[in-house]
């Protein structure tokens, strides 16, 4: 039996040097170029969960390209619904898994979830978006056709009101039916449809209500969610 003395490469030894060379150059391509997986992660995490700041209507109507949210209010009492799908909640995007392991750009999917949190970031901020040529800064009035862009007549205002959102081609009411929840990239969420829930009086009901959430103008910051209640005048707060 021939014997081999110290150093003597055996077996495929040039073809597993010559992989490992092509891997460590793809590695070295890949960090250059920040498509590790550690780094589409990190700039995954800064975009969809960096803080949005959203617009503030001076004059109590939504304008087309105004940041918003688009909140799910919760009228019902805590004792009425199970503590997991219970509470406001707002829209947002979800993550296209399968694009954090591919060379190309990360991708936000199509598909929507809801999410308690109701603070503003890059996931559930959405931009108002003409669909008819109407100008940034004009409002958007009741009826009108509009697109909600990832990141945005009548006299009535519309922040902080309930309004019904339909979808054009379908007729159906976005909604938020809270029987049970989904597990999306980001974990436990609420499941977003398309769908009338009417009442004995063909009324939309709570899964189809929503309410525009707009900046807060005053020194507060944040939200008008966390904007002080007007207090009629004369009262006196002791």
């Amino acid at each position: 039996m021939a014997s081999y003395r110290l150093g003597v490469r055996v077996g495929n030894w040039l073809e597993e040097e010559v992989a490992e060379e092509e891997r460590l150059r793809d590695f070295i391509r890949k960090r250059e170029q920040g498509q590790l997986l550690g780094q589409r992660l990190a700039r995954l995490q800064e975009s969809v969960f960096k803080k949005v700041e959203l617009s503030v209507s001076s004059d109590g109507f939504v304008h087309f390209g105004d940041t918003v949210l688009l909140m799910n209010p919760d009228k019902k009492s805590s004792k009425e619904r199970e503590p997991e799908i219970s509470g406001d909640v707002t829209l947002a995007v979800d993550m296209d898994e399968i694009s954090l392991y591919s060379d190309e750009p990360l991708q936000i999917s199509r598909g929507l979830s809801a999410v308690k949190s109701v603070d503003p970031m890059g996931r559930n901020a959405f931009c108002i978006v003409s669909v008819d040529g109407s100008a940034v800064g004009e409002p958007l009035r009741y009826g009108q056709n509009f697109l909600i862009g990832t990141k945005g007549g009548i006299s009535d205002k519309m922040t902080e009101t309930k309004i019904i959102i339909t979808h054009c081609y379908t007729n159906r009411n976005l909604a938020i039916p809270r029987t049970f929840c989904v597990w999306s990239y980001f974990g436990r969420e609420f499941e977003v449809i398309c769908h009338n829930y009417l009442d004995s009086h063909k009324v939309e009901e709570d899964q189809n209500h929503w309410e525009i959430i707009t900046g807060n103008p005053g020194p507060e910051d944040g939200t008008m969610l966390e904007r002080p209640e007007a207090l009629p005048e004369g009262y006196k707060n002791e």
